[in-house]
C-alpha cells in the first residue's frame, strides 16, 4: 500500500507542473495590448495559445475577418516577452498575398502592431506564429477606424 501512494505521489509531482505550463490566462495580457490600441476602435480579440502543441502546424494560429475599403485597421500583439519567443503576426489578402506583418524583413525588428490601411473590400486573413517556430501564449486584438 504504502508503495501505490509514493508512486501515486512520483506522478502527481511529475504531472503537475507540465500541466501547469500548459495553461495560459490570456486575460494578463489584454490590458497590455488595449492600450496598444490608442484611438482605434476595439473590434475583436484573439487568444492566441499553441503552449500544448505537439506538431509544427499546430503551432500556427489562423482567424478571417472582412476588412472594408478606406478603414485603417490595427492589429496589437502581446505576450509571455520572453526572448527569442515573441508572437509573428501576417496579414494576408484575399488572394492570401501578404499586406503586412509585425517583423521588419529587412532588420527583422518585431513590433507589438501593425497599421494596416485597407485598399480593398473582402476576407483578410491573420496568421499568428512564434518565432523560430516555437510555442507560445497571449492575445491579439483588432481594432479600425476611419
Amino acid at each position: 500500500m504504502k508503495k501505490i501512494i509514493l508512486t501515486l505521489i512520483v506522478c502527481v509531482a511529475f504531472i503537475a507542473p507540465s500541466a501547469a505550463f500548459a495553461q495560459c490566462d490570456n486575460d494578463d495580457f489584454m490590458d497590455e495590448c488595449a492600450v496598444l490600441l490608442e484611438d482605434y476602435m476595439y473590434v475583436k480579440s484573439f487568444d492566441i495559445n499553441t503552449k500544448s502543441a505537439k506538431s509544427k502546424n499546430a503551432a500556427i494560429t489562423q482567424y478571417s475577418y472582412v476588412f472594408s475599403k478606406g478603414t485603417n485597421y490595427v492589429i496589437t500583439v502581446c505576450d509571455q516577452n520572453k526572448p527569442g519567443n515573441k508572437m509573428v503576426v501576417s496579414l494576408y489578402d484575399r488572394n492570401k498575398k501578404l499586406v503586412a506583418t509585425n517583423v521588419d524583413p529587412k532588420t527583422r525588428k518585431q513590433y507589438n502592431k501593425i497599421i494596416y490601411p485597407c485598399q480593398a473590400t473582402g476576407v483578410y486573413y491573420l496568421k499568428y506564429t512564434w518565432q523560430a517556430n516555437k510555442v507560445g501564449c497571449g492575445v491579439s486584438i483588432l481594432g479600425f477606424k476611419k
